[in-house]
């Protein structure tokens, strides 16, 4: 399952075919609405959201919405993501968050409103999109510019019990090194990246990706 957010939090939560169709209309504010409450509507889709510990029940359920053979192992995100990921507020500056990734050894950061009515994510910053910003600004002070300003607005999440394969082709189509995870709470579990997925692919013998 994948979802989007963006400032007004969640916009989109359901199969991977729906995230292509919604990604493609996306310019259109009515469809985008359209889509969110025809998910809210969806209770086959429902019961198929994360709610706790991966169980047999919840494995068979994910794979009936997502028309997975029941018959087939599906290896899910949380079994390889980094359950510890960085969340800061939209007030960072961009000096404050390269720091961060140098301190943490990390690639990315996630991005959370900072304001006193509902917390939820609205954006990522990666190493790559300072980096570009001071090549293309190098005379930016950015000790005082905040670093939402820079970083990727409508975050498309996976839900941790989505399938490694289907993570990696979002990756791949979207050009994403990383994806957040997110559960049906709106709480941020983590993050993958596709150096885990490329880890999970090389350790664990059963997991073939092109399947």
């Amino acid at each position: 399952m994948f979802a989007m957010y963006d400032d007004d939090g969640l916009n989109f939560r359901n199969t991977i075919d729906h995230l292509y169709d919604i990604h493609a209309l996306s310019a259109s504010h009515r469809l985008h609405n359209d889509a969110r409450e025809k998910n809210k509507n969806n209770s086959k889709f429902n019961e198929a959201l994360y709610k706790g510990k991966i169980n047999e029940e919840a494995k068979n359920k994910y794979k009936q919405v997502a028309n997975l053979d029941t018959r087939t192992e599906i290896f899910h995100v949380e079994q390889i993501m980094s359950h510890t990921s960085i969340v800061i507020n939209d007030s960072k500056t961009i000096q404050e968050c390269h720091d961060l990734m140098q301190e943490n050894n990390v690639q990315q950061l996630l991005i959370r409103t900072d304001s006193t009515g509902e917390d939820h994510l609205k954006g990522m910053v990666t190493k790559h999109d300072i980096l570009n910003y001071l090549v293309n600004y190098p005379n930016t002070d950015i000790q005082t510019k905040h670093v939402y300003d820079i970083s990727t607005k409508s975050i498309i999440t996976t839900d941790p019990i989505s399938d490694i394969r289907r993570v990696a082709k979002v990756m791949i189509d979207f050009n994403l090194n990383a994806i957040p995870v997110v559960d049906a709470e709106h709480t941020i579990l983590g993050v993958v990246s596709r150096h885990d997925i490329v880890k999970a692919v090389s350790s664990i013998p059963h997991l073939q990706i092109w399947a």
